[in-house]
């Protein structure tokens, strides 16, 4: 099957209770000598990531309870499956065993349980919505087949009867953003804004100028019974293109109906290797217009404000380094900890999303605070000194911002802390 990816990941929905589940997904892999190399546990970064959200909001004495026992039923799951396979602790791969070690060092008795209200029955990123996910597929594939004036007002009245219907669970079960998985809340948020009929119309107009370029630009064969359907969806990375029954589906970040036919155009080349010029699309995407959507769909889907760490606060970190290094003039981005406990990265600013996010390998005890603060100072002289094109090649570390960059007071504590957190990796 032909697939074109953009760059960005793709994440899958993991699963709905905080209990993990622990079957190896393939017997451990061994070299030439029968040595094994690695082994791979099904469940179990997700659920130190659950654990460590959990975590870091308030939390009720029996869900403490809960957690405790679950903690401790996952290691002793970890524990059989080491002694069955023959594996240690180093044969995990890597995500797995950061996963591991977190869980395993974790101090819950040490953990204050909330006694008022804060402390909900729901853990955060726990609760999904049945059958959402399928219908919004059934849906934007509909409205990228059918872009006529009867078949747009058709599907306007199924997204405002699947908005209400929504809101109506929302309320009744007493469910706050933060309890919703991510997916769901970016769906619903996209239903929202797609509610209101001149956003509608407005997508349907960004389908009827995308399709044509992207059938034009396709280096796959492309008869007249080939449709080239156009997704504009929540979705990380700049497009995502795969053949799918019959037909080519091109999936595009759903704040790209303010572009026009020629940033289309400039898009469809990038993604079939056509072009290597991608300024004008990264500066499309950091455009007032396409933050402006981007910015309604989050609050409509609800906005989550989780900077607190069990050791570490992006947000009290930003206002340190803000004050400290910028006069307090750089306005706040989104503060995220990663979703993984192993990613290449110790940090990254997202221009299209305005989103500054920190790897949470550095939520540590043992990681100092200025530490954090240097890779949010990083990531801002990212979003203050933007990127230089040369030749159509995005440069960011430029000798401006490397010289910006060294004067932060702990600079070479803070690169000797990361080269040592690189050689744990």
């Amino acid at each position: 099957m032909g697939r074109v990816r953009g760059p960005g990941p793709c994440c899958l929905p993991g699963r709905d209770r905080m209990a993990p589940v622990l079957p190896l997904t393939r017997w451990p892999s061994s070299d030439s000598k029968g040595l094994m190399r690695r082994l791979r546990i099904t469940g179990l970064v997700g659920f130190a990531k659950r654990v460590r959200q959990e975590l870091s909001g308030p939390i009720g004495s029996h869900r403490l309870a809960e957690l405790r026992r679950e903690v401790q039923d996952c290691v002793q799951a970890v524990t059989r499956i080491f002694r069955d396979t023959g594996g240690r602790e180093e044969n995990l791969a890597l995500p797995s065993r950061k996963a591991y070690e977190f869980l395993r060092g974790l101090d819950l008795d040490s953990v204050v349980a909330q006694t008022t209200s804060a402390a909900s029955r729901y853990p955060p990123d726990s609760v999904s919505l049945p059958g959402l996910v399928s219908h919004f597929e059934w849906l934007v594939d509909r409205l990228a087949r059918h872009n006529d004036r009867e078949a747009r007002e058709n599907a306007r009245r199924e997204i405002l009867s699947d908005t209400e219907s929504i809101e109506h669970e929302i309320e009744a079960k007493h469910i706050r953003p933060e309890h919703l998985r991510r997916q769901s809340r970016e769906i619903r948020g996209w239903l929202a804004y797609f509610s209101q009929r001149e956003n509608l119309d407005a997508y349907c107009a960004a389908v009827a100028a995308a399709q044509p370029a992207f059938r034009d630009a396709c280096s796959w064969p492309v008869g007249p019974s080939v449709a080239v359907l156009l997704h504009f969806r929540p979705m990380h990375g700049m497009y995502r293109i795969r053949r799918e029954d019959g037909a080519i589906v091109v999936r595009l970040p759903t704040p790209m109906i303010c572009y026009d036919r020629p940033l289309f155009r400039s898009l469809a080349a990038v993604a079939f290797r056509k072009s290597n010029d991608r300024k004008a699309v990264h500066e499309a995407a950091a455009s007032e217009a396409y933050q402006r959507i981007a910015s309604a769909l989050e609050q409509l889907g609800g906005v989550v404000t989780q900077t607190r760490g069990l050791h570490h606060d992006l947000a009290e970190s930003f206002d340190r380094v803000n004050a400290g290094y910028f006069n307090g003039s750089v306005p706040r981005p989104r503060l995220v900890w990663s979703r993984t406990f192993a990613a290449r990265k110790f940090g990254h600013y997202d221009h299209a999303n305005d989103t500054v996010m920190v790897n949470m390998v550095l939520d540590r005890e043992t990681v100092a605070g200025w530490a954090v603060d240097f890779i949010v100072y990083h990531e801002l002289l990212h979003k203050q000194l933007g990127v230089v094109w040369k030749s159509s090649r995005m440069a960011a570390h430029t000798p401006e911002f490397l010289k910006r960059e060294r004067r932060f007071r702990q600079y070479e504590q803070a690169r000797a802390t990361l080269r040592k957190l690189a050689s744990e990796r």
